[in-house]
């Protein structure tokens, strides 16, 4: 985690490279919501601790003409509007149950927000690329085909 940087690019005035440091440094935050998944299990009110993926995103400055916002860990992605991550909710953890995120849980850094599937809440997260294009996500197929499932 020593070498931890997220990465903010796209559709910014300014690419920005941030260490785990430079995320604490931002305001903290605390979300607690119970976390549903596709397979139909749910744990109740679940605790994480982080900043907001606003604050992030106005470090690097969006552009007028972004429009989605793609989270990237390897080749597993999911795509939301960013008018949907600028919510207060929208939330990068960094601690879960008072703790901090241990890598299994998806550390150093993890998105999570109230109303997601847990294939949306990327773990180990390492870029943030806004684009005007919607470019489908890999994360539910990806989750789905490690169930079985074809559609959700």
């Amino acid at each position: 985690m020593d070498e931890f940087t997220l990465k903010i690019y796209g559709l910014v005035e300014k690419n920005i490279n941030l260490t785990l440091d430079d995320i604490k440094a931002l305001p903290k935050v605390g979300l607690t919501f119970d976390f549903r998944c596709v397979e139909g299990w749910e744990i109740k009110d679940t605790q994480w601790q982080g900043v907001r993926v606003r604050d992030l995103l106005l470090l690097a400055k969006p552009l007028n003409n972004a429009k989605y916002v793609i989270f990237k860990s390897g080749d597993y992605t999911i795509t939301l509007s960013l008018d949907k991550v600028m919510e207060d909710n929208v939330v990068l953890a960094y601690e879960y149950m008072g703790k901090p995120l241990t890598r299994e849980k998806g550390g150093p850094i993890r998105l999570v927000f109230p109303s997601q599937y847990c294939y949306e809440s990327v773990k180990w997260l390492r870029e943030i690329e806004l684009t005007d294009i919607y470019k489908e996500g890999t994360g539910k197929r990806i989750a789905l085909s490690r169930i079985g499932k074809n559609n959700a």
